[in-house]
This record gives structure tokens, C-alpha cells and sequence, in this order.
């Protein structure tokens, strides 16, 4: 069977994660939208498991064009066949898989067939309720908020030139739970960058440890964003340092609040050290994986020369050849490294340092990622972030 997942704000990334969790790329991919076939994974499972897709949803059937009558009757009689109690609430999106022309015109017709849909539902005394949004989709917190897959159904039309693929949604982002996580934990530090929980939890994913037995480590800990999320995979244990006692202070309260909030917390170490100096403090060979964005160097404002981001970029890679130098002997033998490096942008133009030829001559290999090179960057952005993944030699 096809499934399909609409990805999120950084489609390479979001697939990057998705081949790394599920071994699997998909067939078709148009902006946001992937489409996958024989998909082998329990999709909701995926869905809370993954920080970088928006839905995701099996394909349950296609039509060569847009037609009224066959896809409300198709429609009709799938949402009967769930034999629902009361009233039945259902929505339509319209995503373009590459037929511009044929998207517009779904979408033009979207509403009515929905009314249609709607009437022959109480036609055969179900009531129902026909949800719809100014955009042309609709967004996880509409699907959530209208309970449309406990109630009911959110249908994606899939348009390309040859075909209407017909999808049904299974799961789509909490998007209360991210938020809270974000913007309820009682430590945030905006001046010192704020990494989001979804790309916390999307770099976990994609450093490929298996999570459940593995001591993750964050030698830039921060808040705790990377140590929070490897916790709610189901870390086995949780290691963090920074150089900013007050950061490592952040991070336990952080932790202790997933605790008290009822989210599951392992045990965990915490220490006030640099990641150069943290290393006595650990046992050799007694961390899985690392999964960290470093220091990214001062916050640019625009008004740098090209000498300026030149030596920002070079003492940051300096940091690099000391930090995971020392960190190597704590590492155990095929441990995964995942890195977030700053990659700088000067007159439409990336600025980055090569993170291979730092740390493969101190003991780590590189490990490519599916697409690369995985970039997270919002545009406008001065310093993005690039994903770099090794393997401990």
C-alpha cells in the first residue's frame, strides 16, 4: 500500500530523517509532499516519532481526473464503513504532485464536493460536519482541533499529470505537545539561541543510534532541548555538559519538569564543563551517541566583512579539532556523532568549514546522510545549520 507524508518546513531535512528512521525513500516527491510505496512501518507509531512531517496517511485509491459523482460516492462509502456513531466531521486537502492546472481545478471544486459529500451523508441519517480553512490544506492543529480522525476523516488529493491519488490521514504533529515543550518548560534562553524541539528531535532521528539502548550525550547542552528529546525516544541514559554552569542548571530543570509533567526521564548526568575539559568526568568508551549543536560563534548582524566571518568560521572549527579530540576516548566504538555546524551565509554565498577534514583525522569516520548536504536555515537567516554525522572509529 502507498503511504504519503507531508513534510515540514525544510522538505530535505524532513526526508533525510524519514530515510534514516524507515531505510526507505519515496517514489514521488513535489515540494512538501512524498509520496512512499509499501511503506512497512505502523504510521502513527512513526508519526509521534518523527519531529519533521506535518501528516502522514495511506493512499486508499486514485482517479484519472477529477470527477464529482465517483469521488463522493468513493468517499461516502469509505466514512460509512468506519460504522461511525454520531455526528461525522471530515475535511479536504488539495496538495500538487507537479500538475499545477489540475491542482487549481481540485481546488476550486474542493468545497463542493465536500457539501456534496456532506448531504448524502444525511441522506443515510448520518449527520455531519464539513470542515474547511481559508488555505487549500488543512493544517495539523484544524485536524486536530476538529477531531477529524477520531470522528471521522481528513482526505488528501494528490494531483499529478497521469492521475488523483486519493489519501486518508492517520496522524498528524501535536502540535500542542511541541509547543508546550517549547514554550512551557520553565528555562528558555533566547539570548544564547533557542534550538526548536522539532529539529532536536529530528536530529536525534538522524544520527541513526538506537536510542533505547544508548547513553546520549549533548556536550553543548544548553537548555537541554537535544537531552529532552532523546529522553522521550526513549533514551537509556542521559549525559550533558556546557561551559555555562547556569546552562547545565537550565537543563536539570528542564528535566526535572518533563519528570513532574508525568514524560518519561531517565537517569542522568550533568556537568559544568567545556566539552574539551568534560571528558575526565566520563567513563572510556561509555557514550552511544552524540547528538549536539555546537557553538555557532556570535550572532551576526549583517554588517561583518568577509575577513570577520572568515575567522568566525575558523574559530569554531578550532573548537572542533579540541572538543572532539577530547571527547574521543569517551566515546565507545561505533558510537554515532551528530552535528549541527554553523554554516554562514556572506553575499548570497556559504561560508562553512568542511567538518571531514577536522574529524576524521581524530579518529571518526564520516558517515554520509540520505540528501546531502542537510541544511536547516529560515530564510533571511545569516547562520544556518548543517547536519553532519560520523561514526566513531
Amino acid at each position: 500500500m502507498q503511504t504519503f507524508a507531508i513534510l515540514g518546513s525544510h522538505p530535505t531535512l524532513s526526508l533525510a530523517e524519514l530515510a534514516v528512521v524507515t531505510g526507505q525513500k519515496p517514489t514521488q516527491t513535489v515540494g512538501d509532499v512524498a509520496i512512499f510505496d509499501d511503506m512497512n512501518e505502523n504510521l502513527e507509531a512513526l508519526n509521534a516519532k518523527l519531529g519533521g512531517i506535518q501528516k502522514i496517511g495511506v493512499v486508499i485509491g486514485s482517479v484519472p481526473t477529477w470527477n464529482h459523482a465517483d469521488l463522493a460516492e468513493f468517499l461516502v462509502n469509505d466514512l460509512l464503513s468506519e460504522s461511525p456513531e454520531g455526528k461525522i466531521h471530515f475535511g479536504t486537502s488539495v496538495y500538487s504532485l507537479g500538475n499545477n492546472s489540475g491542482t487549481e481545478n481540485a481546488r476550486r471544486n474542493a468545497s463542493k464536493l465536500g457539501m456534496e459529500i456532506k448531504s448524502e451523508l444525511q441522506k443515510a441519517d448520518h449527520p455531519a460536519r464539513y470542515v474547511i480553512s481559508s488555505s487549500p490544506t488543512l493544517s495539523s492543529v484544524v485536524v486536530t482541533k476538529n477531531h477529524l480522525l477520531e470522528r471521522g476523516a481528513e482526505y488528501c488529493f494528490f494531483v499529478s499529470q497521469s492521475e488523483i491519488l486519493i489519501g486518508k490521514t492517520v496522524g498528524v504533529q501535536d502540535v500542542d505537545a511541541w509547543a508546550g515543550r517549547d514554550f512551557g518548560r520553565p528555562r528558555r534562553n533566547a539570548k544564547q539561541g533557542m534550538l526548536p524541539p522539532k529539529l532536536a528531535r529530528m536530529m536525534v532521528n538522524l544520527s541513526g543510534a538506537n536510542v533505547t539502548t544508548s547513553t546520549v550525550m549533548d556536550p553543548f547542552c544548553g537548555s537541554g532541548t537535544i537531552l529532552m528529546e532523546a529522553a522521550l525516544l526513549g533514551a537509556q541514559a542521559l549525559v550533558g555538559s556546557d561551559i555555562n554552569a547556569e546552562a547545565t542548571a537550565d537543563t536539570k530543570e528542564n528535566l526535572e519538569w518533563m519528570r513532574n509533567q508525568g514524560m518519561p526521564m531517565p537517569s542522568y548526568k550533568l556537568y559544568p564543563n567545556s566539552a574539551q575539559t568534560v571528558s575526565p568526568n566520563l567513563k572510556p568508551g561509555s557514550i552511544d551517541a552524540i547528538v549536539t549543536e555546537t557553538y555557532l560563534g556570535r550572532p551576526r548582524k549583517g554588517t561583518e566583512t568577509h575577513r570577520e566571518v572568515d575567522d568566525a568560521v575558523s574559530y569554531v572549527a578550532n573548537l572542533y579539532r579540541e572538543a572532539f579530540s577530547a571527547l574521543a576516548p569517551s566515546l565507545r566504538s561505533g558510537a554515532s556523532l551528530l552535528i549541527a555546524a554553523p554554516v554562514h551565509t556572506f553575499e548570497g554565498k556559504d561560508i562553512a568549514f568542511d567538518a571531514r577534514t577536522i574529524l576524521e583525522p581524530l579518529g571518526y569516520t564520516h558517515s554520509p546522510l540520505p540528501y546531502e548536504p542537510v541544511i536547516y536555515r529560515h530564510e533571511g537567516q545569516l547562520v544556518g545549520r548543517r547536519m553532519w554525522r560520523f561514526t566513531r572509529n
